[in-house]
């Protein structure tokens, strides 16, 4: 399917962008090369499904799902 190097590169990719840009990519990269199944993209790059899922709803949809980290962790 993907030779190594390709997988290197594009996990590489991946790991430097963050929040609703990594998952366009991964949606993106999920359309591309494995027919839109983030199943397929979890067991060939090691992604979390639910977050190539949400990518590629938000790709679908247009909405882009806001994270909210300042609400995680230790409430003071």
């Amino acid at each position: 399917m993907l030779s190594d190097s390709i997988k290197s590169t594009i996990k590489d990719a991946a790991t430097k962008l963050t929040d609703n840009r990594k998952r366009a990519f991964m949606a993106k990269v999920t359309e591309d090369y494995f027919e839109g199944s983030a199943r397929k993209a979890e067991t060939v790059l090691g992604w979390y499904r639910h977050s190539v899922q949400l990518g590629l709803h938000e790709r679908q949809t247009g909405i882009v799902c806001v994270d909210n980290y300042q609400t995680r962790g230790r409430q003071s």
